[in-house]
């Protein structure tokens, strides 16, 4: 079974961002705006019709459906976990991208679902997504971090399981580490804490979005 958490995080790892921007059309998306493969960076810098097929991608391929495939092969639940973590290191972590990747946050969302979490899913989406987001304030990076501090609390109210509450928490966990280490983990440590802490609440270096994105640092 450590074979298949094997191939679970280099399938997880393929990273179908990159390979869209720079096979398709030329750009090395590692090296633009955010310099990360997520959808959002594909959809900013490459096109909508590529950042979406993206986020489809990540969200109901390697998310849901892989979850819904290793509950249905019946894995035990110690493998189950691997398994899952898998696809977050390997969406993060791409062993073909030098251990660079994207957010994780999409493919989060789609472990989510498949682990039967869609009134949590909804909920969030609903008050932070389309309310917070739209009529209060529109960086979804900051209202991405208010999702993965309010979504165990969720959880305890819906009384989920206490093995996919830890899958959960891992997961956080891994999405929050990638905020801070991005692909350029050194880096964190460039003006400490003062990237640390921007990295944390904006999911970037400096709080101006528009600067970041242009790269005028």
């Amino acid at each position: 079974m450590t074979f298949v958490v094997i191939l679970v995080y280099l399938f997880a790892s393929i990273p179908v961002g990159y390979i869209f921007s720079k096979w398709f059309n030329k750009i090395d998306i590692l090296k633009t705006g955010s310099k990360n493969s997520g959808a959002a960076n594909v959809i900013s810098n490459v096109g909508p019709l590529w950042g979406y097929s993206v986020g489809i991608i990540d969200l109901i391929i390697k998310g849901y459906f892989c979850t819904l495939l290793f509950q249905r092969l019946d894995f035990s639940e110690i493998y189950f976990y691997f398994s899952v973590i898998a696809l977050i290191l390997g969406h993060n972590w791409s062993v073909f991208l030098i251990f660079k990747g994207g957010r994780g946050v999409l493919t989060s969302i789609g472990v989510f679902c498949g682990l039967g979490l869609y009134f949590e899913v909804l909920i969030l989406f609903f008050l932070l997504a389309l309310v917070g987001r739209l009529l209060i304030y529109k960086d979804s990076a900051f209202w991405t971090l208010i999702a993965i501090i309010t979504l165990p609390v969720l959880m305890i109210g819906f009384e989920r399981e206490l093995n996919v509450f830890f899958i959960v928490i891992t997961i956080l966990f891994l999405v929050i580490l990638k905020r801070i280490l991005s692909n350029s983990p050194l880096s964190v440590l460039s003006h400490f804490p003062y990237t640390f802490i921007n990295r944390i609440i904006w999911d970037r270096d400096i709080f101006n979005k528009e600067k970041w994105l242009e790269q005028k640092l």
